[in-house]
């Protein structure tokens, strides 16, 4: 009888130190907002909904990046190492993407080929980025402008809720779940 409870009592051990290590990874994992001193249920129950929102961000994230499948985007900027990566990324996403270097070659393009959304560096070789976008008005589509400076940030933001900016470096993923949002909810 004692050989059973010493073994039982073993495995009960060996059970609350497996929850404390759990414990303390996913306190690493989803830190809290507060500092303040908590008891465990307290810290379990916060960790569950941080958890859960985690997982709610992710699925929309997801369907982001879902809306993107089958769209036609107009990439403009150089061709370096972001937008490569950037164009690999739409083009694991199901997109037709159409590739220039200039402002001015884009707003032909898009006015012939009509895209569902625009990609373009802020800093475009040939015209500023606010002409860009005013040059755009007629087609109407989503922008984000990547590799926005701080004194650019404003003046982007100012000209109206079709326009999402991104800083150096960015995170084409990021990117192209911020477009997908706004087709997604119609902006």
């Amino acid at each position: 009888m004692s050989a059973r409870l010493a073994i039982l009592l073993r495995y009960a051990g060996l059970i609350i130190l497996a929850l404390a290590i759990l414990l303390i990874i996913a306190r690493r994992k989803l830190p809290m907002r507060e500092h303040r001193s908590r008891s465990t249920l307290d810290i379990l129950r916060a960790l569950w909904i941080r958890w859960r929102e985690r997982r709610e961000d992710t699925r929309e994230h997801a369907g982001d990046l879902a809306v993107l499948r089958n769209k036609k985007v107009l990439l403009v900027g150089p061709e370096d190492k972001s937008f490569r990566v950037m164009r690999w990324k739409l083009e694991g996403l199901g997109c037709t993407v159409l590739r220039t270097r200039a402002g001015t070659q884009a707003l032909a393009l898009a006015r012939n080929q009509s895209p569902d959304l625009v990609i373009a560096d802020a800093l475009l070789p040939d015209m500023p980025a606010v002409d860009f976008y005013e040059s755009l008005e007629g087609c109407d589509v989503p922008v984000a402008f990547v590799g926005v400076l701080g004194r650019q940030w404003d003046e982007l933001h100012k000209l109206g809720r079709n326009v999402t900016c991104a800083g150096k470096p960015f995170d084409p993923e990021e990117v192209a779940a911020a477009v997908g949002y706004m087709l997604r909810r119609g902006i």
